[in-house]
């Protein structure tokens, strides 16, 4: 009887313990991420986020969609604003020109996003905006309101050096964090300046260079927070194409390196390291280690390979045709990456 009643004890015990378990709060997918402010956590983050069409693009820094970004785990991402040349009323999002690649209007990207915070409610999100067409603060404010995504700004309080816990923007689902490097202005709080918060490593990086750890913008300025630039090109015709076919050693031990190098020189963990290509190498488990967590082994989505793709690996493998396109879109002055 006794022996009974001591097993039945531990059974409840065991129970409650795993139930508590299971109920533990996360934080962008660790319990541990809570407690840390939004400037204690490593992000990972995609360059150029919107850069992946159509599928293979010698101007794609990406393989995959924005919403399978965040699903795969991607919690920051650098997007492009340009005035749309059929509605100067619309913000788009283009690389370099939107003749060269456009990604669409801005409020359907903001749709995405809204749709994976709507189903995710305990993950914060950044965006990194360059104001590449000028634009003004209350264009993003007139985007942001059409796609129902402002209940989820963030403003940091003027003057305020403390953030929130990751826990506290999440209980207030204040869980949109936005920066943009230039146009900002009072009137609309929460498109923050970025570089009153952050400065950025350099990313002009070539393959076959190191990679660096100086402070490249603002010019010799410490901030708060650093933006980890760790993707790579090769010059062509004077254009810098991405690499993907170097992806998976640039985002695997490469990565590790730079960021540990970083990480000595500035005496300071960077909080967004930025990739092309992220779902090769091995980001996800290098951020979870820097951030002190245990890697969740969430694997990100692979895309399906294509011919295009395959070809824009290396330079020395780009067919005469894409050779050719890069020339032309270099004579009109398109191609800057």
């Amino acid at each position: 009887m006794r022996t009974s009643l001591i097993l039945s004890a531990a059974a409840t015990l065991l129970s409650s313990s795993l139930l508590l378990h299971s109920d533990a709060q996360l934080c962008n997918g660790y319990a541990a991420l809570c407690a840390k402010t939004y400037n204690q956590v490593v992000y990972p983050t995609t360059h150029n986020a919107y850069a992946n069409t159509p599928p293979g693009a010698l101007a794609a820094n990406q393989d995959n969609n924005i919403t399978t970004q965040l699903g795969d785990g991607i919690r920051a991402l650098m997007l492009d604003a340009y005035v749309s040349p059929k509605n100067p009323n619309v913000v788009e999002l283009c690389h370099t020109s939107c003749n060269l690649l456009d990604a669409g209007p801005l409020t359907t990207t903001l749709g995405q996003i809204k749709a994976f915070l709507d189903a995710n409610p305990n993950e914060v999100i950044t965006i990194f905006w360059e104001n590449a067409g000028n634009l003004a603060p209350a264009q993003f404010q007139s985007a942001y309101t059409s796609a129902g995504v402002t209940n989820y700004l963030y403003t940091q309080p003027t003057g305020t050096a403390t953030w929130p816990t990751l826990a506290e923007m999440i209980s207030t689902n204040k869980r949109l964090v936005n920066f943009m490097d230039s146009g900002t202005d009072a009137s609309v709080p929460w498109l923050m300046a970025e570089y009153d918060f952050i400065f950025e490593t350099p990313y002009q990086i070539l393959k076959g260079e190191e990679y660096p750890c100086t402070v490249d913008r603002p010019q010799g300025e410490r901030k708060q927070m650093y933006v980890l630039n760790h993707f790579i090109s090769q010059s062509l015709n004077g254009n810098n194409i991405p690499q993907p076919g170097a992806a998976a050693q640039t985002n695997g031990g490469d990565l590790v390196t730079h960021a540990n190098n970083c990480r000595s020189t500035f005496n300071q963990l960077p909080s967004f390291i930025a990739v092309d290509f992220y779902e090769r190498g091995s980001i996800f488990q290098t951020i979870a280690q820097l951030n002190g967590v245990e890697w969740d082994k969430k694997f990100p989505t692979q895309p399906k390979s294509t011919s295009v793709n395959n070809a824009a690996c290396t330079v020395n493998s780009i067919n005469v045709m894409a050779v050719g396109m890069v020339a032309l879109t270099a004579t009109l002055g398109l191609l800057a990456l």
